[in-house]
């Protein structure tokens, strides 16, 4: 019989969403360890199995070598730059990504951490927690330019509410879609430009070799003084130590992030910090998004298992490895 190992435990908690692999006699195999696991974990957890859907756990060739009878990786995340995606392919694994099933939850999660920062309601909550009452005034959002740094599928949300909340949208993009862009009001401009026009900005890029650290020392003094920054993307796409300083000098008034460098911490220099907001990488954790990855998760999969085409594949030339030795493949 085949399997599936499922590492996201929270995932286990939505057996409806697996049965139709069950439907097809793949057995469905839950983590209840760690999480996210380790190399060596991963490994170990995955065993014999042919399919796996992971989450924030980090995959290498290792997993590969040590798992031969792997063929399919659904990510339950959109994000690419835990998996290698090009050891996979050499391997013969095909890796997945549910495109869109988690767009919403994230987008949502940048505008209440843009309203929140702005308004300074955490530390209002805090102080009023404790009997401190005292208030102080905060940044409205209609009238505002907000500037996104990637407009695809989450960015594209997060500018639809930008707009219903009066905001002036500028983006930026690698592959701009000028359809949409032009039928919602937005004008795409240079990064530096938008970085110069924008009193917030929002991230929503991948993490690739081009955009890790985009948001660098001279990134951070191409902003007004004053701006805000918004990080629902990828922690390493900011240098977290250059905004540190930029807050200090009082150039950047603020930022929120809910991703960091290192998943599981908070940069030192970011802490305790009245005009910094963190969150724990809650973009994509909500009821409603965990089911709909993981219900794409499980269709690309029973696609798999059943012999159909498979949607959302990132590397279908790995088809071409999928019958080749390890030391052919490794050519």
């Amino acid at each position: 019989m085949a399997s599936v190992f499922v590492c996201p435990p929270m995932l286990a908690a939505l057996p409806d969403v697996f049965h139709p692999l069950t439907d097809i006699g793949i057995r469905v195999i839950f983590n209840t360890g760690a999480y996210p696991l380790d190399a060596a974990g991963l490994s170990a957890s995955i065993g014999d199995a042919e399919g796996a859907i992971i989450g924030l756990d980090i995959v290498t060739a290792s997993q590969f070598g040590a798992c031969p009878k792997l063929r399919i990786i659904a990510r339950n995340g959109v994000g690419m730059d835990t998996v290698d995606v090009k050891a996979a392919t050499q391997a013969g694994v095909f890796v997945t990504v549910p495109y869109g099933a988690n767009s919403t939850s994230v987008a949502e999660l940048t505008f209440g951490l843009m309203i929140a920062l702005l308004r300074g309601m955490i530390c209002n909550h805090n102080r009023a927690q404790n009997g401190v009452w005292r208030r102080e005034p905060g940044v409205e959002l209609a009238g505002k330019t907000l500037g996104i740094i990637g407009l695809g599928r989450i960015g594209k949300k997060v500018a639809q509410r930008a707009r219903a909340f009066e905001m002036g949208v500028i983006a930026h993009d690698i592959a701009p879609d000028t359809d949409f862009a032009q039928a919602h009001g937005i004008e795409f401009v240079t990064c530096e430009a938008l970085l110069e026009r924008a009193e917030i900005v929002s991230l929503h890029v991948p993490l690739t070799d081009q955009t890790q650290h985009m948001i660098d020392e001279a990134a951070l003094m191409h902003m007004q003084h004053g701006a805000f920054l918004i990080n629902a993307a990828r922690g390493a796409v900011v240098d977290t130590a250059a905004l540190a300083r930029s807050l200090d000098s009082g150039h950047i008034a603020g930022t929120a992030l809910d991703v960091h460098p290192v998943e599981g911490q908070v940069d030192a220099a970011l802490l305790q910090r009245p005009n910094v907001l963190t969150t724990t990488h809650l973009g994509a954790y909500t009821h409603d998004a965990l089911a709909a990855t993981a219900r794409v998760a499980v269709s690309s999969l029973v696609q798999f298992f059943t012999g159909q085409p498979v949607d959302n594949l990132v590397n279908p030339e790995a088809i071409y490895f999928i019958h080749l030795s390890p030391k052919e493949s490794s050519l």
